[in-house]
């Protein structure tokens, strides 16, 4: 649980619908395989589906231009890979986007980590612009989700990690994947002040991530502050942030929310989405969150 393991290739067949079929490993006999195995160990050709993005007449031109560039660059399994800003997430690492993940921003789909973190850097001009680098820091969501990135104390040590030096007051902006949904975690490390906004506004729940969160601020407190922990982490769910509408748009309204976050340069969400409210992103707020991405994308990566 919460590993992946090679398969074989020879051992997966995926027909013309897209769907994959595991086969079973071809019997033996003394002679080696036996003719009824090779038989049914023959794979069907790998067939992927072709990648559309509906445009109708008000379809934004910035998105096009994407797709379009996209198609281009990034067909047979070519792939685009970004470093991640020093200044934004404090390490440098390696990123990369596939053809999907693009198709996800103009077909407005799934958002993957890739997409969030190249929106990050756009959010960080921002805030370097606005001088609010001492306010602001951000986490990158591949060294904190739910899978494939390490024990729950692998990932508390590398919160705690990028918790360090910060000066009080400074809050954290941490896009969390909790298998198939994005929430946006909000941390205050000094205050010891954890703030949970989920699109579909569910309530915090006591579990793993909790307590990957609280373990990171005890261990930034006693190493980096040389003090000990005595009271509880505090969380607060912000049951006043815009509901998402569809089953895919989570990760489009956590931009929108750190969006928010950073535009207000009080940092008065606290204030804003705590108590429940009938606040929402319409259409065309989304639509610019993916227009951003898009001007930005094509402005500092398209070649």
């Amino acid at each position: 649980m919460g590993t992946f393991i090679a398969w074989p290739r020879d051992l997966i067949a995926r027909g013309n619908n897209s769907t994959i079929h595991v086969l079973s490993a071809p019997k033996r006999t003394k002679k080696g395989l036996s003719k009824k195995s090779k038989k049914s160990y023959k794979l069907t050709e790998d067939v992927e589906p072709e990648l559309v993005v509906e445009m109708s007449g008000n379809y934004p031109s910035a998105l096009k231009r994407l797709w379009t560039w996209a198609k281009n660059s990034l067909s047979d399994g070519q792939t685009f890979s970004f470093e991640l800003s020093k200044q934004a997430f404090g390490l440098s690492k390696k990123q990369t986007m596939f053809l999907s993940d693009v198709h996800a921003v103009c077909s407005r789909g799934e958002m993957a980590g890739s997409v969030i973190c190249l929106y990050i850097h756009f959010l960080n001009e921002y805030v370097k612009k606005n001088k609010m680098l001492s306010m602001i820091s951000f986490v990158d969501p591949s060294t904190i989700g739910a899978i494939g990135c390490g024990t729950a104390a692998q990932r508390s040590r590398a919160l705690a990690t990028r918790f360090k030096g910060a000066n009080k007051g400074k809050y954290f902006l941490m896009p969390y994947n909790d298998v198939n949904h994005w929430t946006l975690t909000v941390v205050k490390p000094e205050a010891e002040m954890v703030y949970y906004m989920d699109p579909l506004k569910r309530r915090i729940a006591n579990g793993e991530w909790v307590d990957v969160v609280d373990n990171a601020i005890k261990l930034y407190k006693e190493e980096d502050l040389n003090k000990i922990s005595k009271k509880k982490v505090l969380w607060e769910n912000m049951a006043g942030v815009p509901v998402q509408m569809g089953n895919k748009d989570c990760g489009l309204f956590v931009m929108g929310y750190m969006k928010e976050i950073i535009h207000d340069k009080e940092l008065d969400f606290v204030t804003k989405w705590l108590r429940r409210s009938n606040q929402v992103y319409a259409d065309d707020d989304i639509n610019e969150i993916r227009v951003e991405f898009a001007k930005y994308f094509m402005k500092n990566n398209a070649s």
